[in-house]
This record gives C-alpha cells, sequence and structure tokens, in this order.
C-alpha cells in the first residue's frame, strides 16, 4: 500500500466496522491471535480496492470477503466448552445440558444471511418500485 491519503475515508472506516462486527462471530481463540492483523490487512485492502475506483474490483472484494467469512464461520471451531445450562462444570466429560457450539454458529451464519437477503430484497424493491414511478410519470 503507498503512503498516499486514502480518496474515501469515511467509506473504509464505515466498512471497517462493519467487518470489525462481522470478526465477532468468529470463535474466540481465532479473534484472540489473529483479529488486529485481519482489521489491519482488510483496511488496507478496503483503501486499495475503493482507490482504485473500479465497481468490478469493488465487487470482487465484497463476494471474496462474504466467502471466506461464511467459510471460516463454517469450519473454525473452538474447543467445546463443557458448561452446563445451570452453571456446573463437568470435568470429566461433556455434561448433558453444555451448548452445542457447532449450532449456535449456524444459527448466527443463518440468521446473518437471512439480514443479508432482507436487505438485498428491500433494496430491490425500492429499486424496480423507482422504475415503475417513473415510468409513470413519463407517460
Amino acid at each position: 500500500m503507498s503512503s498516499r491519503p486514502c480518496k474515501h475515508p469515511g467509506l473504509v472506516a464505515s466498512c471497517c466496522r462493519l467487518y470489525g462486527l462481522m470478526t465477532w462471530m468468529y470463535p474466540a481463540s481465532l479473534r484472540r491471535e489473529y483479529r488486529r492483523e485481519m482489521l489491519l490487512i482488510f483496511k488496507n485492502t478496503a483503501q486499495d480496492v475503493l482507490d482504485e475506483g473500479s465497481v468490478l474490483s469493488v465487487i470482487l472484494f465484497v463476494i471474496h470477503t462474504a466467502v471466506d467469512w461464511l467459510r471460516t464461520l463454517a469450519l473454525e471451531r473452538d474447543q467445546p466448552a463443557t458448561m452446563s445450562l445451570l452453571g456446573l462444570s463437568s470435568t470429566e466429560s461433556r455434561g448433558a445440558g453444555c451448548i452445542d457450539s457447532s449450532s449456535v454458529t449456524v444459527s448466527f451464519m443463518l440468521a446473518t444471511l437471512g439480514v443479508v437477503l432482507l436487505i438485498a430484497g428491500w433494496y430491490e424493491w425500492l429499486h424496480l418500485h423507482a422504475v415503475i414511478v417513473s415510468y409513470h410519470h413519463i407517460a
């Protein structure tokens, strides 16, 4: 990355905040060890892509980030905690009341996908509505 100033500092900062929120869904051990580096690499890459100004580069960067995030959520696992729902610990083996972290991760991933699809559908509906309204105003 060059030392020139960023052309879109507000947009880069917003993207970094969103990515920072996304990283909170990663396993705790991964966050502890790599979060700072992931955020720095994301910031530098986002700044380079946005400064380039190519719509295709931005789209590819967003797709790459989303796929990498989903893949990491699906494949990276913390060691399962052996905490029961009642707060009782089980030191020998997994307790019968343990929270299954894999189902929690999948639930978060599906909820996030639902929110993304909801926003995309809402945006597409607004765009279609604007086209229909502008067509009726012309005629």
